[in-house]
Formats: C-alpha cells, structure tokens, sequence
C-alpha cells in the first residue's frame, strides 16, 4: 500500500461517501460527421455547493492509489469521450472524434475552490501502474515511473514532454469541455499555450506535433512514458470562440513553429516562432544550437501579415505575456559574448549551464524600448534556501491583481519547469532593483516550501516530499493559480532501479491544478484544490476574464528614421562590487554590461554601436569571440553634459561599448538591442539601473541633432589585416615557430590552457598537477595575449603599444599577466590602432 502523502481530515471520508451519492457523470458519444456548435461535447464534473473549501489534504488518496496501481475501476464506471470542434480552416493536425474511451477518471472529483470564474488549463498523460522494464541485470517491476514524465519548458521547448494532450476549458459552474482533443489525433499532438483574448471571449494556442511518440531516453528499457518525438515537430496557433464553439487555425508553412500566442492592446497578436530563425551564438569548443531558435513577431489576429519584432534576440526568446501596464515581457536567452561564462562548471574557460540562462525582459507592445526586469545582473534571489537562491531559467510569466509580476526560477530539463516562483512589484521604467544586486525591491517566492535547485522535492518533518510550482496566472482575488507537482518531481537522478526505489510509496510527480490561499504559501496544505486527476498532469492554467489594458503611447521620430539617446551617459551605477581577482573576472562578465575595473567612468568620451550578424546557419568559415559576426557601425560623440543622441539603421541588431578618448572600449553592454522602424529610445544613464536619471528634456541631446550611424563598415579581421603586420613588423624579433605565436590565428587568441607556449612564458594560476588547470585562463582571458573583453586589458595590445594600458602595473598583483620589460616596436600609430580595434571587435579571424 502507498502512504498516504497528505494528512486527511476525519471530516473528508464522510464527505468522499456523500460525494459519490452526488456525482453525476453526464457521457456523450462522438460523432462520425462534423460536429457542430450545437453538438459539442459538454464533460460535466460535479459542485459541490455549500461544502466547505477542499484543500490540497482532501484529494481522495485511495482512488490516487487505485491508479497508480493501474487497477480497473468496474464495468458499470462510465467513461468520458470527446470530439472535436468545428475548424474553420484547414487544420495542421488532423483530430477525430472517437467513442474509444479516453484514460479513466478518478471516481470523485472535487471542485474545491469554487471559482466564479473560467480557467483553461492543458492536461497530458501521467504514466501510472505497474510497469516492467529490461535491465542488464534483468527484469525490473516498479510503479514509480512517473518520475520521468516531463512537461514543456526551456530545454523541451517542442518535444520530450508527455503526449498527447488535451486544452479543457473548465467552466464557472464546474462543468469542463474539451476544446481540442490530441488523445485520438492521426498525429501526435499537444495543445498548449493557452492565452484567453483581452475581452474573454476566445481563446488563442499552440498545438505542438510531431510524427511519433517515444519513451524518454535511454529509448530500449522499454519505459513505458510516451513523450512527443523531435522527428518532424511542428507546432501551429490556433483561435478558440468560445460561444460559436468554433477553431481558426492560423496559416502554417510545414516544418514552422508557431507558439505562444499573446493579444496586444492594439488588436494584433504577439507570438513566438522558429520562421526566419536564427541559431545561438557559437561558443568554442561547443558551437551553436542545433536547430533555429524561437523569436518574437506580431502578426494580425488571423495569423496573416507577420512582422518580425526580434531581429536582437540572437539565441532566443520565449513565452510573451502582456502585463497589466500594456507592456510585454518575455524570456530571453543570454548566449552572446561572455554572458554564458558567469560560472565554469569546474572546468578552464567553460561556461555555465547554458540552458538555464533565461532572463526576464520587458517591451513595448510593437516590441520595442526594450528593459530588463529580472536576471540581467545574474544576482542571488530570495528563493526557499540558500541553493534555490541562485538564477537560473526564469520563464513562464503571470501577474497578480495587485500588478506583481510572477516567473518560475527552475533548473533547464529534469524539474517539468517546477522550481521557485519569484514574485516582484514592478520598478519604475527602466530601473531593475538597487545596487549591487540590480534585482527589484520587495520580490518574494510565492511558494517558499517549494525549490528551484535541481534535486528532488524537498521534504517536511514527516518524510513526505513537499512537491514545487510552476506556471504562475493571476486571479481576480489577488491569488494565484499555481501548477503544483505533488512528489520526488525530478530527473537529476534517473538510474533504475535505485531512484523507483528511493520514491518508495510516495509520488514520483502528479501536477495539478491549485489556488493560493495566501501568500507566500507557507505549505503544500495552505493551497486549495482546483482540479487534479491522479492519470493525468493538470498545468498551464490561464483564468478566463476580460482585461481592461491601456495601450501605452510610444515615443516616435518626426520623420520615421530610428534613434538612441541618452540623458547622461556620464551617470552609472554598475559597477565591478566583487573586486577584482586576476582569474576570477569571469564572476563578473554575466552581467548584462562589464567594464574595465581600473579604469574610472570619467575616461568615458563616446559610445560605440557594433551591428550584430545573426546565424542563420550552422555553418560558418568565420571566428571571432563574440560569437557573432559584427561590423562597425562608429562611435557617437558625448555632449558636453555627457548626452548623447544617435540616429541607428532600424530593425537591425546592434550592440553598444563606452570608448575612451583614444577610440578604445572601456565598457560593454553584452546583450544585442534593435529599434522599430521610427521608434526613439531614451535612457538615462550608462549602465544606471537602479534609479532614474536626469530627464531627457533637460539633457543637450534632446535639441541636438542626431549624430547619423546609419552605415556599417567591417572590422578588422586577423587574416586581412593584422598577420600582415606581425609579418612586416614583428619578424626580427619574433620568429615564425617562435616562442610567442604571433603567426598563429588559434594559438595566438585561443590557446587558453597555454600549451603553445615554452614554460618560460606561461603564467601559472595554480599549483595543481594536472596543466590544464595549472595553467587555464579564464574568462574573459582566452589566451595570455588576449582578453576577449578589452584590448586595454590585452597584453598583446600592451606589446604593441609599448605600455601597459588597463590602469594597473606590474607590482599590484603578485598573480595576474605582466606586461614584462620595454618593449619597443616600429609601428605606426595607425597600426596599434588597427590592433586595438580588431581585439575590441571580437578578434575575428
């Protein structure tokens, strides 16, 4: 028998016998023709009027236990059936209406917050009862298997997740409707995403397909968890009238997906896409992704004329969700650069997890004055322990009533996208939360029993596991709907048959479908029960209420043309408050800008725009550091009150940098941006993200005419122009096979470990016994001679300019790079320049 997991009130046997004399199970056959409005299938679930409220402890256990068995309930138990509703369009997956019987139900199920409004909410397969599986030491017998279900979230963005599924609307009054229907479908299929209309009356989503199912991986154990395969996944958005009871299906071009559906307060629709995709920045030794990334575009709410608003999200962007102010925010993935190389996983020069580099950032509804609001300082938050403390992919978006922005900070791939739910009032426009941290005011976990580090549930006095949350929606009272995964709720640990062994009697992990009662919920028990089925995982609800959204005015040029300004690029708040230590300068290169630690603000003479080339092939015969392929579109003077005003090419990616008076970058920002076509953006300061600066209007730059960066030139590449000056100017000194390998593209730029060159020159980091690690840079140094951040803080710059330039010297620090004796050189001013402006440019080869 499996222990009961949640305490029971003497109180619910009594009202569990009552119950079954009230159930009544309505069952309707489906239809071989087209169903009709009229004909629609109505899944009546049974109200409880007048009881008291039933908690997460008055889940009726035995018939929990009864499923995850997978004994049979009797003959004379009815079963539900669905069909599908009338599609205006040609469909991309082909759904039948079906009298086969769908997975059973629980015998009761309780409707124990009684809303008084609409949810509607996605529901897969849990994979329950006994199971058999074929191990090298033979046959293995376990009924604990859900521990490897899986739901969507960053690392199973379009597949690996349970399957098929169905979209249930779960009405007011109790009763619930399938309103599209996987379980029969030719094609195996999810429907998810679901985002209800400004005005309550449809509903727009995603149905995520492939050509298969398949068992989680390793695939010939035989488990018995069916997952949506890779193979041909596709995913395509769809509108739901709620009254006509009728399915639009957006226009949809083989191999596209098109996911999260989001309505904008002007009438057009924001959604993600793979259409017109790009692939990450490619990092060394580890390249790019394998597939094109989701990004963000606006198209009408029919599906036709597409825009893309995203050409700056150069790895990806998930999941939009119009908050109250009418503004948007969105996951965003953080590849470029070095914003990946915040920790080292243990190793030399090698970044973090990279699937749990998601921040949260927010636009205006034409995808524009992009802001950050969580995760750009990679700051530590109030989480449920110290390890639950740390970001990691923040995705999925809701908003209380009283406008606090929620998001879930959980561990990419094992976790079903559970983890802690971060909550925060919003900051003024513009401003993330005080320095140091940058993090916003007053945030809280929502749920602070549940964990966000990549382990198993944690677990209460009692020994049961407490379960995590995910999928935060806002309801009317201020409370929040929350997808509760109820047991161990993790794949960090997959080994069989120890783990099914470990979960014992309890749960590996049922999700469902609970209300806060108060927040922060100090306890699984303080949550109210909406709808949990022990066969099924109940996620993604979404509260099915019209929404009054302003739509926001948006600060636009006189004549269409797209500029940047600021009101005092001379303020900043961002600054190095770790200190510096020589090779551990990558714990402050995550942060969405860097700067030269040394060297004071003051130096700041102008900002320097790059255009980013984003990859739109796996491909490439091109390297640099950056990741992308860049070119110079030049450097914007700083006004004499250090404003500045700058017109850009629209709808093109660009990167910024501070310069010093000499043209060399002395501060970065890491994180791609783009202006709309006539948008005007306006900060207020240089990496100032903890207030607000001085007001545009009273800034030089608000008269000034904007300074024209509207063409891109290229960089400097190694090939072309720098190895023909070491040629020309080094070889006296430095031969070609020499000691420094100046010749020498990977050598001379990546050779972090140090191994090409003789033992006299290496700089020793460390004392271990392994040259790897004796020897390894780290970011943002990739070789002796190169800091992939700054060429002031690069010692070929200082050989080439005879001098050392990050504003340190040799004696300071006893383990950092030195810039060694007088080395005089005959190059032009021309030529050190050159050299500069190639390391700062990314190195490209």
């Amino acid at each position: 028998m499996k222990r009961q997991i949640f305490s029971e009130a003497p109180v619910q046997w009594l009202l569990f016998f009552l119950s079954l004399l009230l159930v009544n199970f309505e069952t309707q056959a489906g239809s071989s023709t087209v169903v009709t409005p009229e004909r629609m299938p109505t899944v009546s679930m049974p109200v409880y009027a007048g009881l008291p409220p039933t908690r997460l402890a008055e889940v009726n256990w035995e018939e929990f236990k009864r499923i995850k068995r997978g004994v049979q309930p009797g003959e004379d138990e009815p079963s539900e059936s669905a069909a599908e509703p009338k599609v205006e369009s040609e469909p991309a997956e082909k759904t039948v209406s079906s009298n086969k019987p769908l997975a059973q139900k629980p015998l009761v199920q309780k409707s124990a917050a009684r809303l008084t409004y609409p949810v509607v909410y996605t529901r897969v397969p849990r994979t329950h009862g006994e199971h058999t599986v074929t191990l090298s030491s033979g046959d293995y017998t376990s009924d604990n298997w859900d521990y490897l279900d899986a739901l969507p979230e960053v690392s199973r963005q379009f597949h690996s997740f349970n399957a098929p599924g169905q979209l249930v609307l779960l009405n007011a009054d109790g009763t619930e409707k399938i309103i599209y229907d996987c379980m029969n479908a030719e094609r195996p299929c999810v429907p998810f995403d679901a985002m209800p209309s400004l005005d309550g009356t449809k509903i727009a989503f995603s149905v995520y397909s492939a050509d298969g199912l398949k068992p989680p991986w390793p695939e010939n154990r035989g488990y018995p968890n069916r997952q949506l395969s890779g193979s041909g996944s596709e995913a395509r958005i769809y509108i739901y009238d709620i009254a006509a009871e009728s399915l639009t299906a957006w226009p949809h071009n083989q191999g596209n997906k098109d996911l999260s559906p989001v309505w904008l307060p002007n009438g057009k629709m924001l959604f993600g896409s793979t259409r017109n995709g790009f692939y990450a920045p490619y990092m060394d030794r580890i390249g790019t992704s394998n597939s094109p990334e989701p990004r963000l575009f606006i198209a009408d709410v029919d599906g036709t004329n597409v825009a893309d608003i995203s050409p700056h999200e150069v790895t990806a962007a998930l999941h939009p969700y119009l908050l109250n102010s009418g503004r948007v925010a969105y996951s965003s993935h953080w590849l470029s650069h070095n914003l990946a190389y915040g920790s080292t996983n243990g190793s030399i020069n090698w970044p973090g997890t990279t699937s749990n580099m998601w921040s949260i950032m927010d636009m205006d509804y034409r995808g524009g004055d992009m802001t950050a609001l969580l995760g750009a300082h990679k700051s530590r938050l109030t989480g449920s322990n110290p390890r639950s403390n740390t970001m990691k992919a923040m995705h999925f978006l809701g908003q209380r009533a009283n406008n606090d922005i929620c998001t879930v900070n959980y561990y990419r791939a094992n976790n079903l996208g559970l983890g802690d739910m971060i909550c925060w009032p919003p900051e003024s426009h513009g401003v993330e939360g005080p320095a140091p941290g940058f993090v916003p005011s007053g945030h809280y976990s929502a749920a602070v029993w549940s964990t966000s580090e990549d382990a198993a549930s944690r677990k209460d006095a009692s020994g049961r596991y407490l379960g995590k949350v995910g999928w935060p929606e806002g309801t009317p009272d201020n409370q929040l709907l929350l997808s509760v995964g109820k047991g161990f709720c993790t794949q960090v640990a997959t080994g069989v048959p120890s783990t099914p062994d470990k979960i014992g009697d309890d749960i590996g992990c049922d999700v469902g479908l609970y209300k806060t009662t108060v927040i922060p919920s100090q306890s699984p028990d303080d949550l109210a029960l909406i709808v949990d089925h022990p066969e099924w995982h109940e996620f993604s609800a979404r509260v099915v209420v019209a929404r009054d959204i302003p739509t926001p005015a948006l600060v636009n040029t006189d004549d269409g043309t797209c500029q940047i300004a600021s009101s005092d690029a001379g303020s900043t708040d961002a600054l190095n408050y770790k200190g510096y230590v020589f090779n551990e300068q990558y714990k402050t290169i995550d942060n969405n800008g860097s700067l030269m630690e040394a060297v004071p603000h003051s130096e700041l003479a102008a900002i320097r725009f790059y255009e980013i080339i984003p990859n739109t092939t796996r491909s490439r015969n091109w390297d640099n550091t950056i990741g992308n392929r860049v070119k110079l579109l030049g450097d914007v003077p700083l006004l004499a009150d250090k404003s500045f005003k700058a017109e850009l090419p629209c709808e093109t990616p660009y990167i910024m940098a501070g310069v010093d008076s000499d043209g060399r970058i002395i501060k970065r920002d890491q994180v791609p941006q783009s202006l709309r076509q006539g948008e005007k953006r306006v900060c207020m300061g240089c990496h100032l993200h903890a207030k607000e600066g001085r007001p545009y209007e009273q800034s030089l730059a608000f008269s000034a005419p904007a300074f024209d960066l509207t063409k891109a030139m290229p960089v400097p590449t190694y090939t072309k122009d720098i190895k023909p000056i070491f040629e020309a100017k080094c070889t006296s000194c430095h031969a070609v096979g020499g000691d420094v390998p100046l010749y020498d593209y990977q050598n001379l730029v990546w050779d972090f470990s140090q191994k090409a060159l003789p033992e006299n020159l290496k700089v020793q980091m460390t004392s271990s016994s392994n040259e790897t690690r004796k020897y390894g840079l780290q970011r943002p140094m990739i070789s002796k001679y190169v800091n992939n951040m700054y060429a002031r803080e690069s010692l070929l710059y200082w050989k080439a300019a005879n001098k050392r330039t990050d504003g340190r010297t040799d004696d300071l620090y006893a383990d950092d790079i030195d810039f060694g004796a007088d080395h005089p050189v005959d190059l032009t001013p021309s030529e050190v320049d050159l050299i500069g402006s190639w390391l700062d440019s990314g190195a490209a080869e």
